[in-house]
């Protein structure tokens, strides 16, 4: 054999690998949230709103339980029946990095809800793409307040993570 040959013998791949598909795990979190709110009004009004969530999260890529927090602010034109807002959540993950969920909100308001369910997307950092869907505390009808209460989210990645 020439050396040449040699050379293409011991640079050839050999066999094809086979592609597996690693399964796509959501993202679970349980916690709190603590909103300022200008509460609502009887007819719609414009109004801002920042907070904080603190979470537990688990499943996608963390390998145990892990502390989140989350930046909250939004604005809104909302009245006592109906939110109608977007909001914006920045959680910060253990390792540093970030995901930035925007979620836009339309729902009317059940007599007697303490808490609304909406969805919204990763749309930056980890997890971008995904879907996220989240428990939140009901703002109260009335003046200014600190809206308290559980919160909860879903990380839905749309593809498995690497």
């Amino acid at each position: 054999m020439t050396a040449g040959c040699a050379a293409a013998v011991l640079l050839s791949p050999g066999p094809s690998a086979v592609a597996t598909s690693a399964p796509v795990l959501p993202v679970e979190c349980t916690g709190t949230s603590k909103i300022d709110s200008n509460g609502l009004k009887e007819r719609p009004a414009p109004q801002t709103y920042r907070g904080t969530r603190n979470y537990v999260c688990s499943g996608g890529d963390l390998l145990a339980p892990a502390a989140v927090e989350s930046v909250v602010e939004g604005t809104a034109n909302s009245s006592c029946t109906k939110l109608s807002a977007t909001t914006r959540e920045t959680l910060t993950w253990p390792d540093g990095t970030t995901s930035e969920i925007e979620i836009p909100i339309e729902v009317a308001i059940e007599p007697g809800a303490v808490d609304v369910r909406v969805t919204g997307t990763v749309t930056k950092g980890k997890y971008a793409g995904a879907g996220a869907t989240s428990t939140i505390p009901m703002p109260p009808c009335g003046p200014p307040a600190k809206v308290e209460g559980p919160a909860a989210m879903t990380i839905t990645p749309s593809s498995p993570l690497i």
